[in-house]
């Protein structure tokens, strides 16, 4: 259980969580709403890769998307962002890994206490 990867706050921002054995990503708009997508199913022990899929609608600034969440290269769950942050997410809530040190991005898991109790061995971030 726990934050895996987040950037943002409580005022805008996205984390990948576990919670009850589930992948879980949020996407936190201006704090106003979450956009929640979890895979199906816990996971078991043992190395595992976890994969979250953001398809952007495209056609102008601060508009939706969709959201798969992949483990081991299996869909486990999909997802709707209705509308994105059209420009940066906090100043001074910023990125992290293995627990959520600002404010929670998601309402999913408390303001502290949230750090991963399985070990992360690698994170990667691909943009296009």
């Amino acid at each position: 259980s726990g934050v895996i990867l987040c950037q943002g706050g409580h005022f805008g921002g996205w984390s990948l969580y576990m919670k009850d054995g589930a992948p879980i990503y949020t996407y936190n708009f201006v704090g106003l709403k979450e956009f929640t997508t979890a895979g199906s199913g816990r996971l078991g022990p043992g190395r595992t890769t976890i994969t979250v899929n953001f398809v952007y609608d495209g056609n102008g600034r601060g508009k939706g998307g969709a959201v798969t969440i992949a483990v081991n290269g299996k869909q486990v769950g999909t997802g709707r962002i209705d509308q994105t942050n059209a420009n940066a997410f906090s100043a001074d809530d910023l990125a992290d890994v293995g627990v959520d040190k600002g404010t929670p991005v998601s309402t999913g898991y408390a303001e502290h206490g949230n750090a991963f109790t399985g070990r992360i061995g690698r994170v990667r971030v691909d943009v296009k």
